[in-house]
């Protein structure tokens, strides 16, 4: 490239290029800006910084849903008409550790780009390999993942070229800075059972397998539909709704899969199970599966069923005695 067109890079790129490619670096700031990044707060921190000056933003300590952070900038117009006048930079292995009452650090630049000539603007730091942030024309995406180790990351503003005027050099920057969420939520599954023992089961998620040991899935924000199936225990289907970056609980309790009967007669009624008193009315009980005849008597009046009971079904039986008026 010939010196003409060097002349048509703005210097400030130019600077901003270089500065990428330096080795760790010793500098001082105005003041440190200390910032606790919220977990799940939507709304964010606010904070106002100036150039030379620098922020550090500490992390949760819970990071599952957190995928990477958003700053959103007021760029005062006495910042933005100097176009490319100011950088904003990322630093790693920052030291010592960030607070508000220190001005001189050690760190190594990771992300170098200029304010844009812009009066609002959105920078969005990715946290974590897989992602789901998209840079666009309002909105830029740092091409670098900072190291999150020491739960903080470490940004500073900067001139980018010489001779900028005092009234932009003392101006203020306004900033909102919020986590990024993943769209996913976490289900806690707990099951038991009616004999409190440990039974394994399959666990079916969107009728997909999912780990028979486990009890905390992460999945998508929205609905889902689960199953749980046992050889000894019936299968249970739930609906169950996952919010964005929070936690559902949901227990579910097996059913045995031996089959039982409920009774209900008046009470002066006499009920005979395969020709044996049966005393257990109002309250289901267990019943071997096959033939079994039932029996009621009240008064003068006798009825008899034949029921056919098979494995993992309930049966109800309910003996009544209506008297229907009817007017014509």
């Amino acid at each position: 490239m010939g010196i003409a067109g060097i002349r048509k890079i703005p210097f400030a790129l130019l600077i901003a290029a270089a500065l990428a490619r330096l080795p760790a670096e010793t500098f001082r700031v105005r003041k440190t800006t200390a910032i606790l990044l919220p977990g799940y707060d939507a709304g964010g921190q606010t904070a106002t910084t100036g150039i030379n000056d620098s922020i550090a933003i500490f992390l949760p300590d819970d990071m599952t849903y957190v995928e990477g952070v958003e700053i959103k900038m007021q760029i005062p117009p006495i910042v933005s008409e100097w176009q490319d006048s100011v950088a904003f930079s990322l630093y790693d292995n920052i030291t010592p550790v960030p607070a508000e009452g220190n001005i001189d650090y050690s760190g190594t630049r990771i992300f170098v780009t200029p304010l844009p000539s812009k009066l609002s603007w959105i920078l969005q730091i990715p946290l974590k390999e897989r992602n789901s942030l998209k840079g666009s024309s309002y909105t830029t995406k740092a091409d670098v993942i900072p190291d999150t180790a020491r739960n903080f990351i470490f940004l500073r503003l900067q001139p980018a070229m010489k001779g900028i005027p005092d009234e932009t050099m003392d101006a203020e920057i306004s900033m909102n800075i919020k986590p990024l969420l993943v769209n996913k939520g976490r289900l806690a599954l707990s099951i038991s059972t009616p004999d409190k023992r440990s039974a394994p089961v399959d666990i079916f998620i969107d009728e997909k397998p999912a780990p028979a040991a486990g009890s905390a899935f992460m999945l998508e924000a929205g609905m889902h539909s689960l199953t749980v199936q046992s050889a000894e225990y019936r299968s249970e289907v739930r609906s169950v709704y996952i919010e964005q970056a929070k936690t559902t609980e949901l227990r579910i309790e097996l059913k045995s899969l031996a089959p039982t009967l409920l009774v209900t007669a008046p009470d002066n009624a006499e009920i005979f199970l395969d020709d044996a008193p049966f005393l257990q009315r109002g309250t289901p009980v267990r019943i071997s599966e096959g033939e079994h005849k039932l029996r009621f008597i009240m008064g003068g009046y006798e009825i008899l069923r034949a029921l056919d009971i098979r494995k993992g079904k309930s049966y109800n039986a309910n003996f009544s005695v209506n008297l229907q008026v009817t007017e014509e």
